[in-house]
């Protein structure tokens, strides 16, 4: 397998999940915060198997790689929380654009903690991608391009803020440390956190009803079992392949694959998203999405 193919391959499981993370806490679940639980134990069985890896090939990083991959753990609690609560109230195609901004978060506090230097192209970069956010985040409202879901705006900004802090210490890790002993302690450290939020006795007692619901099982199980998965174990072949820019370059074409397969199923014919595609709709979306693609791809190119 050759990187592009991988990151690719990693790009698209990724959109993939995104789409069926909307399906799930807008449609599926009756509450933002059942899905949340069952994520939970789905990180608490997929952590350790990552672990396993690391174990069997060593490279944990000792105290100072436990340390930061715990602490990436912690960043991707409250980022992935608020990303899927603002999933919950907003637009998958709007969302995911507005996740992007984590990026640009990521290289300032680069910038600002760890001494890193951008070139004049990355600042315009920063300030393309700024303003594809705010484009996506508008519709028209009484004639006029408001904010309609302000909160939602302000949930996924924080959510991108807390993301893009999670990927400098997932950084500062992977330097002492392996990326399967970062995923995995990140990744547990993340289920057993989102468990003590979220285990309360009456959600729990949900939970065999929950399981018993198929196409429930079946899109949770395809989204966070199967795809999400995938896309992590792709994504590290890609980085293991290639360079961390042309694979992060690729992997921002995210959005505008997730524009198609929303709209997509949006139509008449197949309305599963729900979400409108008209052509002034559609024309917003495009044009701030491929504003938020470029300049993340300049960014880490």
């Amino acid at each position: 397998m050759t990187w592009l193919l991988a990151a690719l391959l990693s790009t698209m499981f990724f959109a993939w999940v995104s789409v069926l993370d909307k399906k799930l806490v807008t449609d599926l679940f009756p509450d933002v915060r059942d899905f949340f639980l069952i994520f939970g134990l789905m990180q608490i069985v997929i952590g350790p198997a990552f672990m396993v890896i690391a174990w069997a090939t060593g490279g944990f990083g000792g105290a100072e790689g436990f340390a930061w991959s715990t602490a990436t753990g912690f960043a991707f609690l409250g980022g992935l929380l608020l990303f899927f609560y603002g999933l919950s109230i907003e637009e998958v195609s709007r969302a995911v654009p507005m996740q992007c901004l984590s990026s640009v978060f990521a290289t300032l506090i680069a910038v600002t903690l760890l001494g890193e230097s951008l070139t004049l192209v990355q600042v315009a970069a920063v300030f393309v991608v700024i303003t594809g956010s705010v484009l996506v985040s508008l519709r028209r409202v009484d004639g006029a391009l408001k904010f309609a879901r302000g909160r939602a705006f302000i949930v996924l900004l924080a959510s991108a803020m807390l993301l893009g802090t999670a990927f400098v210490a997932m950084k500062q890790a992977t330097d002492v440390a392996s990326i399967w002993a970062v995923e995995g302690v990140s990744v547990t450290v993340l289920g057993v956190l989102v468990l003590a939020l979220m285990a309360r006795r009456e959600r729990l007692m949900r939970v065999p009803a929950m399981l018993r619901i198929p196409h429930l099982v079946s899109v949770m199980v395809l989204a966070e079992g199967l795809f999400a998965p995938a896309a992590v174990y792709t994504l590290v072949q890609a980085f293991s392949l290639g360079t961390v820019s042309m694979v992060s370059v690729v992997g921002s074409a995210r959005p505008l694959l997730v524009l198609i397969i929303s709209s997509g199923l949006s139509t008449r014919a197949w309305n599963v998203m729900h979400e409108p595609i008209d052509r002034e709709t559609l024309g917003l979306k495009a044009l701030s999405t491929a504003l938020i693609v470029g300049g993340v791809a300049t960014l880490s190119a």
